[in-house]
């Protein structure tokens, strides 16, 4: 926990010429800051191989492990994640997987690889964290954990 103090000063001039000091106002920028938020412990889509499959889709359910209470989800194909949206978060998510996005079938297998990654949103947030050289930093909307990648596989045989 950190500990900030603003102190205003007024410096009043009076018509005698007086200085005169006054404490405007006093605010203490006491806050706990939340240094913890989510992480993503791990990731493991379920029926993410699957052998001889002429499906048109594929739903995968994104079973996965995290630490912290976590509000968004998002899943990409993409590890910057640029065709994805976050989603409220539920504890068993599922994503259906269109055929067409996987690469042309090479020695009997073809993959791609699912990026998930999870958020938190920060009870504190917006509220000030420190000030150092009279700027003062707030806390962050939201908690991110690492993303993590995993393969999904259409695998043929004989």
């Amino acid at each position: 926990m950190r500990t900030v103090s603003s102190l205003r000063v007024a410096v009043l001039a009076t018509a005698a010429g007086m200085l005169m000091v006054s404490i405007v106002g006093a605010q203490n920028l006491s806050q706990t800051v939340t240094t913890t938020g989510v992480t993503l412990k791990s990731f493991t889509p379920i029926d993410s191989t699957y052998i001889n499959s002429q499906a048109p889709s594929f739903p995968i359910t994104l079973v996965h492990t995290v630490s912290g209470t976590p509000t968004e989800y998002r899943v990409s194909r993409f590890s910057d994640f640029r065709d994805a949206s976050w989603i409220p978060y539920v504890s068993r998510p599922t994503i259906t997987i269109q055929r067409t996005v996987f690469p042309a079938v090479v020695n009997g297998n073809t993959q791609i690889t699912l990026y998930f990654q999870v958020r938190a949103k920060n009870p504190n947030a917006g509220r000030p964290m420190s000030s150092i050289d009279g700027k003062l930093t707030v806390q962050p909307d939201f908690f991110f954990s690492d993303p993590l990648g995993r393969r999904i596989r259409l695998i043929y045989m004989g």
